[in-house]
């Protein structure tokens, strides 16, 4: 064989060996449905992954804000119809032409009502949370940098203070002058904790606005680790046939040009 027939053979020989090894991966991409990464693609996909990862502790953070504000509302929603009743009540009271007894059963019935108010609030609480029984709110994480921009806090709405030691507390229709206070009181305790309920109703909001930002910048974090490491089986099919077809060309063209190295070659091939 001449020199420069035997370097043609290296060469086509060459191209059959980087030809086996780029199918051997293709056929490796297609079964595992995954892609050979780079170093820097797979240094990609692990920043990545942490940073989908960071987005875990203010999303369950919100989420456990907002499960806490929606106990709140469910409270808030029972104690508001009551709190209407002992309106009517008060007003009822409030009338100079009331008997004592009629004033005291009027009593009865309203402190009965207060004291349903009482147990809603205090009831009101999730995992250690009562936004309507004490003044201590709640914090929330909102984001992943640790500054004060990604934390948010939540106002309580503390009715059981109000009952307790503020607008509501020690009230009673027991007498028309009682009765008129108790209006009076009931009235301004209606209208802070109507403002706190809409105040509460505007943090949720925000809330889950936050909520959706995080979980689509992990979704976009995602569809770019999907698109580096999930194969397109079309596509290297595709791949695959090409090269294969000129793997049988440089084949052919290596076993017209010595037979020998031809058939070493395909053993190599077949034992690979």
């Amino acid at each position: 064989m001449t020199i420069a027939k035997s370097n043609l053979v290296n060469t086509f020989t060459g191209y059959v060996k980087d030809l086996n090894s780029k199918i051997k991966t293709i056929k490796s991409e297609i079964a595992s449905g995954q892609n050979t990464l780079t170093s820097d693609q797979q240094a990609t996909v692990t920043s990545l992954s942490a940073t989908i990862k960071s987005y875990s502790t203010p999303q369950a953070s919100i989420t456990a804000a907002q499960n806490t504000i929606g106990v709140a509302q469910k409270a808030i929603a029972s104690i508001l119809p009551i709190m209407n009743q002992m309106q009517r009540l008060a007003a009822q009271a409030s009338d100079s032409s009331i008997g004592s007894a009629d004033s005291m059963n009027m009593n009865f019935r309203f402190q009965q009502l207060f004291t349903e108010i009482g147990k809603l609030a205090t009831s009101a609480g999730l995992n250690g949370t009562n936004l309507l029984s004490g003044t201590s709110g709640m914090n929330v994480i909102t984001g992943t940098d640790k500054t004060a921009a990604s934390r948010s806090f939540v106002n309580s709405l503390n009715i059981y203070g109000m009952m307790t030691m503020g607008l509501l507390s020690n009230i009673k229709v027991d007498s028309p002058t009682n009765a008129q206070s108790a209006m009076s009181a009931l009235q301004s305790a209606l209208a802070q904790i109507n403002n706190g309920q809409a105040a509460l109703k505007l943090t949720s909001t925000r809330l889950a606005t936050q909520a959706t930002k995080l979980t689509g910048l992990a979704s976009d974090s995602q569809k770019t680790i999907d698109s580096l490491q999930k194969a397109d089986v079309v596509k290297l099919n595709a791949q695959l046939i090409q090269l294969q077809n000129q793997q049988a060309v440089d084949y052919q063209l290596i076993s017209q040009l010595d037979p020998t190295a031809y058939k070493t070659l395909k053993l190599l091939s077949l034992t690979s």
